[in-house]
């Protein structure tokens, strides 16, 4: 068997000291007067913001928490027990106002449904019909929705949320001349879960997308983040009812280990053979499906007309 894990095994003290120094270098590169993470009360942006805190000092960085009426209390919670944990303030701005006037609670009939608890056994029974009509994977499914669909509603419901936070940390950073730092890490990048142009996607730095989400646990330890943000599910907290992206892929785990042998070109049989071929396959469809989401429309454009950067 293949011993992937092993090669997954980082040095904790030595990527935050380089990570640290990317920081440093880039926002005096950008020359911002600091930095605004959004900080969400799960374990991506618990580094990160404890990563940016270490690199640029407090009196520098700044910590937005930007909830929404389907947000979860006990991520806004954590959120704030995170900032005072690291000996910052954390600024909340509610999006629900953005959201209700763009129409996007309109989109599922969520809003006739009381009750956050009504709301999730909707939602998971719509999931569980969805899958025995289909026969398919849910992440994928996602990637390919057919037009004005539930499933193709649901993903404007999810997503406009994280586009608008996008654009709210921007204004907030602009104001002020700070520099955006992201959260994304590998494994989300390369399966698409996560909101093309969203929060989780635009940023002016990402500083851990290099790390799958087993390395970020791996920092998290050595960062001493508290626990009851390291051992929670990694719930994207866009949707009632959808509350763990780990098993959405199975587990992050065997999901980084698949990655991580696809990406290294190990035989795709012995990693079937060592993880099952469901699992193989899925992700194979995910990084093929959600390939666009990788590329900006500027090398979209180069490569698939003929254009050299030269020509541009």
């Amino acid at each position: 068997m293949n011993n992937i894990s092993a090669e997954l095994r980082i040095d904790p003290s030595a990527v935050c000291q380089e990570i640290e120094g990317f920081i440093q270098s880039t926002l005096d590169k950008l020359r911002r007067d600091g930095a605004v993470v959004a900080l969400s009360g799960g374990l991506d942006s618990a580094v990160v913001a404890a990563l940016t805190v270490r690199s640029l000092v407090p009196q520098r960085v700044h910590l937005l928490n930007m909830p929404e009426r389907d947000s979860k209390p006990i991520h806004q919670k954590h959120a704030k027990q995170l900032a005072n944990h690291l000996g910052m303030q954390l600024i909340t701005k509610r999006i629900s106002p953005i959201l209700g006037a763009a129409g996007s609670y309109r989109l599922l009939p969520l809003r006739f449904v009381p009750g956050r608890k009504m709301r999730i056994k909707l939602v998971e029974f719509a999931k569980s019909k969805l899958l025995s009509a289909r026969g398919t994977n849910l992440l994928a499914d996602r990637l390919q929705p057919e037009a004005d669909s539930w499933l193709a509603k649901g993903n404007a419901y999810a997503i406009a949320k994280h586009r608008f936070r996008m654009v709210v940390i921007y204004q907030y950073a602009e104001v002020r001349n700070l520099m955006v730092v992201g959260a994304a890490n590998r494994t989300e990048w390369l399966t698409g879960t996560f909101s093309k142009w969203g929060v989780d996607h635009c940023a002016d730095i990402m500083p851990v997308i290099h790390l799958y989400r087993n390395q970020l646990e791996q920092l998290a330890e050595h960062l001493q983040i508290p626990a009851y943000i390291r051992f929670k599910a990694a719930d994207p907290d866009v949707m009632p009812g959808v509350a763990d992206k780990g098993a959405l892929l199975g587990d992050f785990s065997t999901a980084d280990q698949i990655l991580y042998g696809i990406e290294n070109q190990f035989d795709l049989d012995a990693l079937r053979h060592d993880y099952g071929d469901d699992n193989v396959d899925q992700l194979l469809k995910l990084l093929e499906l959600s390939k666009h989401m990788r590329e900006s429309p500027y090398h979209l454009a180069l490569s698939s007309l003929g254009v050299s950067h030269g020509e541009v």
